[in-house]
């Protein structure tokens, strides 16, 4: 997430080549063919991800920092925030009604 407007598949797949094998790549685009700030990068190998994860979340790339997470399904990803941020879970400042800090796997989207 964060990409700047110019980017596309082939940028991506730059940023992200030196992690490992790449068995696919999209960057979402408007009607005008300009990024819409967001992409995905499929690796051969979870371990190739993980690296990948590590070494670009929060990196700033023209001028913008990458928010990079591991995919995960629509479903675990609201199960997972309805858990963090329900009334009486724990993380969050009491009576602040944010959570804790991010930085978890990513949100696919």
């Amino acid at each position: 997430k964060n990409l700047e407007e110019s980017s596309n598949e082939e940028t991506l797949r730059a940023l992200f080549e030196p992690f490992g094998a790449i068995t696919s790549v999209a960057a979402a685009t408007d009607d005008q063919g300009k990024c819409k700030g967001f992409g995905f990068v499929c690796f051969a190998s979870p371990d190739e991800a993980t690296k990948a994860v590590t070494e670009m979340h929060l990196k700033v790339v023209k001028g913008k920092p990458l928010y990079v997470g591991l995919a995960e399904r629509r479903e675990a990803r609201q199960e997972r925030l309805r858990q963090r941020y329900s009334p009486g879970a724990s993380g969050g400042m009491p009576g602040c009604g944010c959570g804790a800090k991010g930085g978890g796997k990513g949100d696919g989207g």
